[in-house]
C-alpha cells in the first residue's frame, strides 16, 4: 500500500515524537508498504521518511515548486520519486490521490487542515480509504473530545466516528490500514 503520512515540519517539536514516527515509518515499510509524504526532512514528515527507507520502503514526496526559493532547507529533494505542485492545495491532492489510507501523526495548523480535508471528503463518499490517527504520548486526545462534543450537540452524526480510528499501538494500527471496510456504512449514513 502507499500510506500518506501528515505530520509536522517542525524543527523544534519534542525527540519522543520524532522517534516514534520513524519506529513507525519502519515498522510499515517492513510489513511492505511505501510512503507518500510532503517531502519534507525534518520534524514528523522527516522521521517518517527516514523510518520507511530504513525499513526498504519506498518514499514518494509531493512539494510545491516554491519551496525551493523559500523553504529548501525543509525539503528532502533526494526522495525515489518526487512530484512538483504549483500549490498547496496540489500538493495535497496529488497525495490524496497517490494514497491508499493516511496516518496523522502529531502536527499543526496544516496538519489539522490535511486531517479535515481527508475526512470531509470520505464524509461526502468522495473516498473509503482508511484514516488513522496516531496518537503519541495523547495528542490527539483534546481533538477527540472536541469531535464527540459536535456530537453531543449534533453537529456530527455518531456514525462519522467510523470515518477515522484513533491508535496508540503499531500493530492495531496496521490491521485498521489493511482491512477496513468503514464498518459497511455508506455515505447516505454519514450525512
Amino acid at each position: 500500500m502507499e500510506i500518506c503520512v501528515f505530520g509536522a515540519a517542525s524543527k523544534t517539536i519534542d525527540e519522543k515524537y520524532i522517534k516514534t514516527v520513524e519506529e513507525m515509518g519502519e515498522f510499515l515499510a517492513k510489513r511492505g508498504h511505501n510512503l507518500v509524504f510532503g517531502a519534507g526532512r525534518t520534524g514528523s514528515m522527516g522521521a517518517a521518511e527516514r523510518g520507511f527507507k530504513k525499513g526498504g520502503g519506498k518514499v514518494h514526496g509531493v512539494v510545491p515548486k516554491f519551496f525551493k526559493k523559500d523553504l529548501d532547507d525543509f525539503v528532502d529533494w533526494d526522495c525515489d520519486k518526487l512530484t512538483l505542485t504549483d500549490t498547496m492545495r496540489e500538493r495535497k491532492a496529488v497525495m490524496e490521490d497517490a494514497a491508499d489510507c493516511f496516518i496523522i501523526t502529531p502536527g499543526g495548523a496544516g496538519t489539522f487542515e490535511e486531517l479535515f480535508e481527508v475526512l470531509t471528503l470520505k464524509q461526502l463518499g468522495q473516498h473509503r480509504k482508511p484514516i488513522a490517527l496516531y496518537n503519541i504520548d495523547g495528542y490527539y486526545d483534546k481533538l477527540i473530545e472536541a469531535m464527540e462534543y459536535s456530537i453531543e450537540t449534533k453537529f456530527i452524526k455518531p456514525e462519522n466516528r467510523a470515518l477515522y480510528k484513533l491508535f496508540t499501538s503499531l500493530e492495531e494500527m496496521a490491521e485498521y490500514l489493511e482491512n477496513d471496510d468503514m464498518e459497511g456504512l455508506t455515505v447516505h449514513d454519514l450525512k
